[in-house]
């Protein structure tokens, strides 16, 4: 081994220690809570449980979280029930976020860091505003720009991420500071709400029918559980159900169900002459009735939406089937989910989707408005019958009923010019 070969070996080796130890004294800092000098917010420190408002403000909009006694709700999304877990995340997170260390307070160097209005052009700044119940504020902080960690690559490597860093405005005054922690705050407003809304396993449907203000009807049942599609019954004359019967989606319609926007439903207008039902029942009983209506878009009105609200049920309980001779009633398996789970599951499906009507994404609304050409075509036309062949025994053409030929006339050839022989 030459003498420059080592000299790079040893380089590379004082860089991973120097890495190392970098990525070690990061951790030993993580590891411990920072003095109250240390936090970006230290106001926050002490009050983080008096939080009752949460105001994020993007160039997408501001989005308005509030605490109530029911819980916290999405102003934007009419009150609708906001994500608890993430809010109580993104709190600890601008808690435990720390400066580390003082940048400009020159605003009009603010620009170079990303720190200018989240509402002016080409800006990609968030500012957060946390209020009591008052509405006093708590603590204000505007994030900018992410900076890559000088440590990172070498973490990389180590398998170690390390905490992200930001430039950072809080408070009122210029003064910036380089921030580590988690402070990638979502920009969009309905992030901070579950748009899943509605999850019936596609393994469990086992009919379907929708139903069309103008009289057209589809219905389809699930012969086979194991079948990803289903039997199209009240087919009319002339038609037959196409193959493949394109009802897989009818399937899998009420699985992780998502909405693109939410408003109380007594907010719209459901004129009958516009509502399509899909009604789907399972193999227990549980009855979901899905009303959809196509309109146009209240902020661009050539723009269609389908709009949606459900009601659920239960089918009257059947009486238990009598098992077979020399059964012992004990020993039937028990399929499925029994009365008592299915009356918990329809409780808990009317308190969440009770009152609420739920924008389709478009390429999910024809799951809930198939139309019959949907799963049904005009039958092929029927191959003409073959000729009937001649009957054994019929006389060949030319026959006559005594069995005797016609006679063949002869074909008289004119004598030549000048009179023959």
């Amino acid at each position: 081994m030459n003498q420059k070969t080592i000299l790079i070996l040893g380089a590379a080796t004082v860089a991973t220690v120097a890495a190392t130890a970098a990525l070690q004294a990061g951790r030993d800092r993580d590891s411990r809570p920072a003095t109250l000098e240390e936090r970006l917010l230290p106001g926050l420190v002490e009050r983080v449980n008096d939080v009752r408002g949460i105001l994020i403000e993007t160039s997408n909009g501001p989005t308005t979280l509030r605490a109530t006694d029911a819980g916290w709700v999405l102003s934007e999304a009419a009150d609708y029930p906001a994500n608890e877990e993430k809010i109580r995340t993104l709190l600890l997170d601008l808690r435990d976020a720390r400066r580390l260390e003082a940048k400009t307070a020159n605003a009009d160097r603010h620009e170079r860091l990303g720190l200018v209005a989240p509402d002016l052009e080409g800006s990609s700044s968030v500012r957060v505003t946390l209020s009591d119940a008052s509405g006093a504020t708590v603590e204000t902080v505007l994030i900018g720009n992410q900076r890559t960690s000088r440590a990172e690559p070498a973490a990389a490597q180590m398998g170690v991420t390390p905490d992200a860093q930001y430039y950072t405005l809080p408070g009122e005054g210029p003064q910036t500071f380089l921030a580590a922690g988690q402070l990638g705050v979502d920009s969009r407003t309905l992030g901070w709400v579950n748009q899943e809304f509605l999850n019936i396993d596609r393994s469990r449907i086992s009919a379907a029918t929708i139903t069309h203000p103008d009289g057209e009807e589809v219905v389809a049942v699930r012969e086979d559980m194991g079948q990803n599609e289903m039997v199209v019954r009240n087919i009319p004359d002339g038609m037959v159900a196409k193959t493949p019967s394109g009802t897989a989606q009818l399937v899998g319609a009420l699985q992780r169900l998502r909405f693109d926007d939410v408003r109380k439903a007594d907010s719209l207008d459901w004129p009958e002459e516009t509502i399509s039902n899909a009604s789907f029942t399972t193999e227990g009983g549980l009855q979901v009735s899905v009303e959809t209506m196509k309109v146009p878009s209240s902020d661009d009105p050539e723009t269609m939406v389908t709009w949606s609200r459900l009601t659920f049920d239960l089918a009257p309980e059947a009486e238990d089937a009598a098992p077979a001779t020399g059964e012992d009633p004990g020993e039937v398996e028990d399929e499925g989910p029994s009365r008592a789970d299915l009356e918990a599951e329809l409780a808990e499906l009317r308190a969440a989707t009770e009152g609420w009507a739920y924008a389709l994404p478009t390429w999910k609304e024809t799951s809930f408005r198939l139309r019959p050409e949907g799963v049904m075509e005009p039958a092929p036309e029927p191959e003409p019958e073959p000729e009937a062949e001649a009957e054994e025994g019929a006389a060949p053409s030319g026959a006559t009923g005594s069995g005797a030929v016609d006679p063949v006339p002869l074909k008289l050839t004119p004598p030549p010019e000048g009179g023959g022989i």
